[in-house]
């Protein structure tokens, strides 16, 4: 017997991502929440904070860049990431026609989104943080760059999209065949023990030193190849599973 309905994975995936990306909405209210603590928490202090003293002169300078809430949006990327892969998430997908696979790429798709929107989130932030502090405390403010820059946005959506990519493999690959969670683990043990152990020798001014641009390339690319080992993970999950 033929079924007379046949809904293609493309369609099945472009349902999921219009789906999760209303029903997980919450994500990103979380994320304004605590851009704008943060936001407040560095109003003080700003990023970073150097001070001169001669004599009787005191001066303190106080750096306000989108440092902190890229951080702060990168580790919300990741763990966001992997709460997708959770079991509570995954009963949600119950309700509509999945499959891990489906279900896998329509979570990527949604993370892109949700990272695209980080950035906005992040920087909105970040200037009414900048306009609160001109408002409520009156300092100066020596401006280097009024608007962010295309490439610093592309930067800041770069490095929010790696960290989910890397939040997506881990949770995908916890929930993988025993191979790929002993690999995992055993990859995960000695990587610490080479950083712990290569502390002091890792050089990585040489990556800061590059073009916004190259990093973003480098982190997309770096995105790209988690994404691409949790599509696989999620198939060979599928096969077991049968």
């Amino acid at each position: 017997m033929q079924s007379l309905t046949n809904i293609s994975l493309k369609t099945i995936v472009k349902k999921q991502v219009k789906w999760k990306a209303q029903l997980y909405i919450s994500a990103l209210s979380s994320l304004v929440i605590i851009q704008i603590i943060f936001g407040v928490l560095l109003s003080r202090s700003g990023s970073s904070t150097t001070g001169l003293l001669r004599g009787n002169l005191d001066v303190r300078f106080s750096t306000y860049s989108l440092d902190m809430f890229l951080i702060v949006s990168a580790i919300w990327a990741f763990i966001v990431g992997l709460l997708f892969t959770t079991k509570a998430y995954r009963i949600d997908d119950l309700s509509v026609i999945s499959s891990r696979i489906s279900s896998t790429i329509a979570n990527i798709l949604v993370m892109i989104i949700y990272s695209f929107i980080a950035v906005f989130i992040m920087i909105s932030t970040y200037y009414l943080q900048v306009l609160g502090i001109l408002l409520v405390e009156k300092k100066s403010f020596v401006i280097d760059s009024l608007f962010i820059s295309p490439s610093t946005f592309i930067l800041c959506f770069s490095s929010i999209c790696l960290f989910s990519a890397i939040g997506l493999l881990f949770g995908t690959s916890f929930k993988g065949p025993v191979v790929i969670k002993i690999f995992l683990s055993t990859f995960i043990l000695f990587s610490f023990i080479y950083i712990f152990m290569a502390l002091n020798s890792i050089n990585i001014s040489p990556l800061m030193m590059l073009p916004n641009l190259m990093i973003s390339v480098l982190y997309l690319l770096a995105a790209l190849l988690c994404f691409s080992l949790t599509i696989w993970i999620a198939n060979k999950s599928e096969v077991s599973r049968k």
